[in-house]
């Protein structure tokens, strides 16, 4: 397999599964369905060249992982695994900085660090909402149909899952 088909099938894949479990109403199934999204936009950073999102993502589905399974546990434990993917974070884009472009996926990575950990139903989904608009110049910067096409999808399916998680109020 040449290495752009294999660039356009991780890419569309991990759109796929970001878009299928940012609209999923269970944070459980959302948190599964961007651990397997993660690794595929990992790959497909890695195949680009996008060092930093390629790293990123690698973070993403290591910080996902632990949130899903420390989210009921001690308050401290949680507070110093957020704060430690915060770091990585930070050393992530220290290692592969590339220019100002790095900062806004950088932010992004340390906003949904915090709502990995944190937050739940619609705050969770804003939080991905807002992330995924910050990711959005070093996406374009790459030229990548399927990076484009998840981040837009990406920020309409947040949007849609925002909507659909928000508490409705009883009259």
């Amino acid at each position: 397999m040449s290495v752009p088909i294999l660039v356009h099938a991780t890419g569309i894949a991990a759109l796929g599964l970001s878009v299928r479990s940012t609209l999923h109403l269970c944070d459980r199934r959302l948190h599964r369905g961007h651990i397997l999204a993660g690794i595929l936009w990992a790959l497909n950073n890695f195949l680009l060249g996008a060092t930093t999102g390629a790293a990123l993502s690698c973070v993403s589905v290591a910080r996902t992982g632990t949130a899903s399974l420390v989210y009921k546990g001690d308050n401290r434990i949680r507070i110093g695994a957020c704060a430690l993917f915060m770091l990585i974070s930070l050393a992530t884009a220290a290692l592969t900085w590339r220019g100002w472009l790095t900062v806004l996926p950088v932010a992004a990575s340390i906003l949904v660090t915090y709502a990995a950990f944190f937050l739940s139903g619609a705050r969770l989904r804003f939080a991905l909402l807002i992330s995924a608009l910050l990711w959005t110049q070093n996406v374009l910067s790459l030229h990548s149909p399927e990076q484009i096409g998840g981040n837009l999808l990406g920020i309409a399916g947040a949007a849609v899952g925002v909507w659909r998680t928000r508490p409705v109020a009883q009259t």
